[in-house]
């Protein structure tokens, strides 16, 4: 049996210039981190020859083509050799699907080196694995996603994203994880996201120039990172929220974001691709508990920085 431990992510600026719509014209940066919530994959050979995939429902099929798992499906047909003899996939997630948080990358990410399991902790297999998730999601599966997701769930850690037409740079943020940890405040609004991401993304049509603008202040925010000014970091998500917000349209996630700033939140954003999910703030720790009794969420305490996937057991 393989077992895989991947972590979920929480990006701060940037998102839509990992876009190939983006970066395939003018370079895009996003500042994402992996974070201590993480999905669990396990692989094991099934005596019987068949299939069976479990995730939040349960498929026994007898060809990989039966699958309706997209993900799972296309992962398998790139190792055939996998299924020759019959395979069982389980997966848990410390978060529900849908969160905004990058799950189905982790998952994607979590499978491929399960599946591979020569994938260790070295440069170039991180970056095949980055590569590989990348291509299932968006080659095969034709989802209208970017690669920060993938990425972070391979690389983990603190890191500025560059995306041009030569490929990705992975540039890690050097700065106190356990401050810019704490000034985190990750709320979830109990909201599902209608539809996947990619759907939800591909009805963003976001203007070229605001996009722009949120790559530029990726580059900012990475900076006030690495000297140490928080406040700042906040500022500018603050900043970048006032771009996002118009696909929001939701009243009831921008009276939560109101009420968050009333309560000393620098800035903030909803994770993901929006219409659910979680709230990130970024606020001094003393008012946290303040920000958390004024929306009446439920926290999930984070760390940030933390390592990407890893097989964690092999037999």
């Amino acid at each position: 049996m393989i077992l895989t431990k991947t972590p979920l992510r929480i990006s701060f600026v940037g998102g839509g210039s990992d876009r190939p719509s983006f970066y395939q014209e003018e370079p895009g940066a996003v500042v994402a981190a992996a974070i201590d919530k993480y999905v669990y994959v396990a692989v094991n050979p099934k005596y019987d020859g068949s299939i069976r995939a479990a995730y939040s429902v349960t498929e026994n099929v007898t060809s990989v083509s039966e699958l309706q798992h997209e993900l799972i499906r296309e992962c398998l047909k790139a190792y055939p050799n996998k299924t020759s003899g019959g395979i069982e996939i389980h997966s848990i997630a410390d978060v529900p699907g849908g969160s905004g948080l990058g799950g189905s990358s982790a998952f994607t990410a979590g499978l491929l080196s399960a599946l591979d399991n020569s994938a260790q902790a070295n440069r170039a297999d991180t970056q095949w694995l980055a590569e590989k998730a990348s291509h299932i999601e968006i080659e095969r599966c034709a989802k209208p996603i970017g690669k920060q997701d993938q990425y972070t769930a391979a690389y983990g850690g603190l890191n500025l994203l560059g995306f041009t037409l030569d490929g990705v740079t992975v540039d890690p943020i050097a700065c106190d994880l356990d401050a810019l940890s704490s000034h985190c405040l990750l709320l979830d609004t109990g909201l599902a996201r209608q539809g996947d991401a990619g759907a939800v993304l591909a009805s963003q049509q976001q203007d070229r120039d605001d996009v722009r603008r949120l790559a530029s202040m990726a580059r900012q925010f990475a900076f006030a990172l690495s000297v140490g000014d928080l406040e700042l970091c906040g500022d500018i998500m603050h900043e970048a929220w006032l771009i996002k917000s118009k696909f929001i349209a939701n009243e009831q996630i921008e009276g939560w974001y109101s009420q968050a700033t009333r309560a000393g939140a620098w800035g903030g954003k909803l994770c993901g691709a929006g219409g659910g999910g979680f709230l990130l703030f970024l606020a001094p720790a003393e008012r946290h508990a303040a920000i958390i009794s004024a929306l009446g969420l439920r926290h999930v305490p984070i760390r940030v920085g933390v390592e990407g996937c890893r097989v964690v057991f092999a037999s």
